[in-house]
């Protein structure tokens, strides 16, 4: 039986202090659900019983979700490039997928034909498309494997040393390369009045891990734009 190890475990409050994306709205696109209004999708955990969480695979997703309707992509036509993807691809997390792109009113995804030529097919319609296009940019910072799965995400632009893996500490930061939560760094650094080097002393890693990790933390804490 599938268990919530290895799938990553976040509330709302705490995908909103990694992505940027008020948590009201993780939790109108994810978690209410009404007459009026279904949830985009079901989140990972809620079939494990943890029905107030989402999963890594749904922290991107949503992330993908949120990037597209800043490109003017509206919600309904998200809603049915989900459907269509889903049944197409037979993937429950469709949006995160490195050969997506926009141009602002429709999705698109880059396929092979049986010539082997690349083409861009529009996701809701199914036609091939010549367009100018973009990348939402969340799909850069996410590391894919060879199946276009993906493994890994790196949350702050600006500091690839900081890490999002569900594998390790139920997806929470972590800096590289210790693997030492985020959190738990800048905690004992604020405790020990920005004492790095006795941190680092702590817990036998670099002073400049302590530093990564404290200032990764008063980013996010304090609203600023990494996003």
């Amino acid at each position: 039986m599938k268990t919530l190890t290895g799938i990553g475990l976040y509330s709302p409050k705490q995908a909103e202090k990694l992505t940027g994306i008020d948590s009201k709205t993780i939790r109108r696109w994810l978690l209410s659900e009404s007459d009026r209004q279904k949830p985009l999708w079901k989140p990972e955990p809620s079939a494990l019983g943890a029905s107030e969480a989402i999963s890594f695979r749904d922290l991107l997703e949503v992330q993908a979700v949120s990037a597209l309707r800043k490109h003017k992509v509206s919600l309904q036509a998200i809603r049915a490039a989900l459907i269509n993807l889903r049944e197409k691809y037979s993937d429950d997390y469709p949006l995160t997928n490195p050969r997506l792109s926009t141009d602002g009113r429709a999705i698109f995804l880059n396929t092979l034909k049986e010539s082997g030529d690349e083409c861009m097919s529009d996701v809701i319609t199914l036609q091939h498309v010549m367009s100018e296009v973009m990348q939402p940019s969340i799909l850069g910072m996410i590391h894919f494997n060879e199946n276009e799965i993906p493994e890994w995400w790196q949350p702050d632009p600006s500091d690839e040393n900081i890490r999002v893996d569900p594998k390790i500490g139920f997806g929470k930061p972590h800096v590289l390369p210790s693997r030492m939560p985020t959190r738990t760094l800048a905690q004992a650094y604020e405790a020990e009045n920005g004492n790095a080097k006795l941190v680092a002393r702590q817990f036998e890693i670099t002073e400049d891990e302590v530093i990564r990790a404290a200032n990764f933390e008063t980013r996010t804490a304090v609203g600023a734009n990494i996003h």
